[in-house]
C-alpha cells in the first residue's frame, strides 16, 4: 500500500512535471509508478531501493550521498528522515546537486517533525513555503540558494571511544547511524553476555555502526595476544541504512580490523554459514514500531548457521523472543538482562534425517 507521504507528493505532481527531478529516500516503491520517466531515485536504504531497482534499475541509484552530476536537478523531493541532524546533512549535500533557483520540497508525516522542517529548508533556500497539509502529512517547498558550501560527508563523521569488560574499541559515526553517540543499553547488555573469544565466522546482522563486530574482533585480538593463540576470526557486517554500511567500514578501520560489509535486505545478500550470528535488531520503520524485521530474520537464522553454531540477540523486554527462536533456530534460553531488556541465546539444532523409504 502506498504511503501518505507518496500520495501527498503526488496530489502535487503538477509541481514536477517538467525538468530533472530525483526523489531522495522514499519510504515505498510505489511512487515511482505514478511519476514520470523524468524522475529517478536516490537511496540511502537497500530495502526500498532493491525494490524500486527491480522494477527499473536505470533511474535508482544506492549511496551514501549524491554526487553532483554533469547536469544538475531541476528539483529534489524528500522524505522527512527520522532525526534533524540527518536532514541537515542531505539539504547540504541537495544544495550541490540542485541548480540555483531549483526547488526542494520535503514530505513526511505529522509525527515526523515535518512542521519544523522550514528552518532547515531556510538554511539552503529562500521563499520557504507550505504547499500542503493532508493525511496527516505535511509538504514544504523552497527555492535554492546560489553559491553553496562544497558537500563532503566526512565533515560530519565522528568518532567515538567506547570501554566495556577491559576491551576500549574506536567507532565512526553519522546522523541516523544507530549508536553513533554513545553504547546504548541494549548493546551494553549484549556485549557483556558474549564469550570472550568468539572465533570463526561471526555475523552482525543489522551492524549498524559496527559496534558489535569491531567489539568482538577487538576482544577476540586480545585473547589471542594474552593467551599466546592465534584462532582464526572473519567478521560479516550487513545493514540496509547506506550511511552504517560507511560507519561500519570505518570502524573496522580504526580498530585495525578486516571483515566483509554487505548491504542486504534481511539476509537476502549474507552468504555462508556462520559460528556465531549476534545482533540487537532494529525495531523501527520510519518513525513507526516495527517487529517485522526481528521477526523475519528469525525465520531465516538457522539456514545461515552451522550446526551447534549459536545465535544471540538483545531485545526489549516485554518481548519473548525465546519462542521464536526454538521455533525457528533451535533449544533457545535467557542468558539475562534488566527491566528493559533482556539476552537470548538460540543454539542451531541438528537437521533431522531424512527416513529413506
Amino acid at each position: 500500500m502506498m504511503s501518505a507521504e507518496s500520495q501527498v507528493i503526488l496530489r502535487n505532481k503538477e509541481y514536477y512535471t517538467d525538468g530533472k527531478v530525483i526523489v531522495v529516500n522514499p519510504i515505498d516503491a510505489e511512487v515511482f509508478f505514478e511519476l514520470g520517466n523524468h524522475v529517478t531515485g536516490f537511496h540511502q536504504f537497500y530495502d526500498i531501493y532493491e525494490q524500486a531497482y527491480a522494477a527499473d534499475f536505470t533511474r535508482h541509484e544506492f549511496n551514501t550521498h549524491l554526487s553532483a552530476p554533469d547536469e544538475l536537478y531541476d528539483t529534489a523531493i524528500v522524505y522527512m528522515p527520522k532525526v534533524k541532524a540527518h536532514l541537515t546533512m542531505l539539504l547540504a549535500n541537495l544544495a550541490n546537486v540542485v541548480k540555483p533557483q531549483g526547488q526542494i520540497f520535503i514530505v513526511g508525516h505529522n509525527k515526523s517533525g515535518i512542521k519544523s522542517c522550514g528552518k532547515h529548508l531556510e538554511v539552503v533556500c529562500d521563499h520557504v513555503n507550505k504547499v500542503d497539509s493532508a493525511k496527516h502529512c505535511g509538504m514544504f517547498v523552497g527555492t535554492v540558494k546560489a553559491g553553496a558550501k562544497a558537500f563532503d560527508l566526512d565533515s560530519y563523521l565522528t568518532t567515538k571511544t567506547y570501554e566495556l569488560n577491559d576491551v576500549t574499541w574506536q567507532v565512526a559515526g553519522l546522523p541516523s547511524v544507530f549508536s553513533q553517540d554513545a553504547l546504548d543499553p541494549g548493546t551494553h547488555i549484549l556485549l557483556s553476555h558474549l564469550p570472550k573469544n568468539m572465533k570463526g565466522q561471526v555475523l552482525d546482522f543489522a551492524c549498524g555502526a559496527g559496534v558489535i563486530a569491531a567489539y568482538v574482533g577487538v576482544q577476540h585480538a586480545k585473547f589471542n595476544a594474552e593467551n599466546d593463540s592465534n584462532s582464526p576470526l572473519h567478521l560479516v557486517l550487513s545493514e540496509i541504512n547506506a550511511l552504517s554500511l560507511y560507519c561500519a567500514q570505518r570502524t573496522l578501520h580504526l580498530n585495525h580490523l578486516q571483515g566483509d560489509v554487505i548491504a542486504s535486505n534481511g539476509l537476502t545478500n549474507v552468504e555462508g554459514k556462520f559460528a556465531h550470528i549476534i545482533t540487537n535488531p532494529p525495531f523501527h520503520t520510519g518513525v513507526n514500531t516495527d517487529y517485522s524485521i526481528a521477526y523475519g530474520f528469525l525465520a531465516q537464522a538457522r539456514e545461515h548457521l552451522i550446526e551447534q553454531g549459536s545465535l544471540v540477540l538483545v531485545a526489549n523486554s516485554f518481548l519473548n523472543y525465546a519462542d521464536v527462536m526454538l521455533e525457528h533456530v533451535g533449544p533457545s534460553s535467557k542468558l539475562g538482562g534488566n527491566n528493559r531488556f533482556s539476552v537470548y541465546q538460540a543454539i542451531a539444532a541438528r537437521a533431522p534425517k531424512v527416513q529413506k523409504k
